[in-house]
């Protein structure tokens, strides 16, 4: 005999609840009843704090060695902004291919790193993955955060927070540098405010994907 519909119900509902998880991990993700329950503040804090601490904030910067027109004024102007901040130095004129000069070559001004240059300007990574070569000039520090309701199905939050820089290097406040970008010092001590989501994995709330840097690009912001 075909046993009643409610019977059957009800065995489908403790064969469910037998496989369901009863916790959420370390995270705490997942109450007592098994919903999923957003990360609280400190929570949240801890893991953006986590991935400021491992990756400074960075943007694109030129690649090395940074070839500039040697009849461009500014492009030399901007290069030497960097050189008199200790990171580039002048490695003299010389011709390169170029095809679409007409005499198939263009004269430049090479600049290579120094030293200190080479410590600042690295491949990109993260959320500049792709990047031949990016600058860092400080670290965030997470001041606040506000948690969103997580989405249940998707097992996804909102995370709205507020950052300052810290570490900024000296070469980030040199005077060259903050009278080519003038701007840039603003940059440096303004109070920004982000958002990032988080997404439940194998019990635990992470990062969705890497942050995005500040795009304060020095290729192309001067006065």
């Amino acid at each position: 005999m075909r046993a009643p519909v409610p019977a059957l119900i009800a065995a489908s509902l403790l064969a469910l609840a037998a496989c369901s998880p009863s916790s959420g991990g370390a995270g705490g993700a997942a109450g007592d009843d098994g919903e999923v329950q957003a990360p609280s503040t400190d929570e949240a804090r801890a893991i953006l704090q986590a991935w400021f601490d491992g990756n400074p904030q960075c943007t694109p910067f030129f690649a090395m060695p940074h070839d500039v027109p040697a009849e461009s004024d500014y492009s030399r102007k901007q290069a030497q902004a960097f050189v008199d901040a200790g990171l580039l130095r002048p490695e003299g004129e010389m011709w390169i291919p170029d095809p679409n000069s007409g005499s198939g070559q263009r004269r430049v001004v090479r600049y290579v790193p120094t030293a200190e240059g080479q410590k600042q300007v690295r491949p990109g990574s993260g959320a500049l993955d792709g990047q031949k070569a990016v600058i860092c000039y400080g670290r965030r520090t997470v001041e606040t955060v506000e948690v969103g309701e997580p989405d249940l199905l998707g097992g996804q939050v909102s995370v709205t927070y507020r950052y300052r820089l810290a570490d900024i290097p000296a070469w980030a406040r040199a005077p060259s540098i903050l009278a080519f970008y003038p701007g840039f010092a603003g940059w440096l001590d303004r109070e920004e405010e982000d958002h990032e989501s988080l997404i439940l994995k194998d019990g635990e709330w992470t990062l969705e994907r890497p942050p995005s840097s500040g795009m304060f690009d020095f290729r192309q912001l001067a006065h």
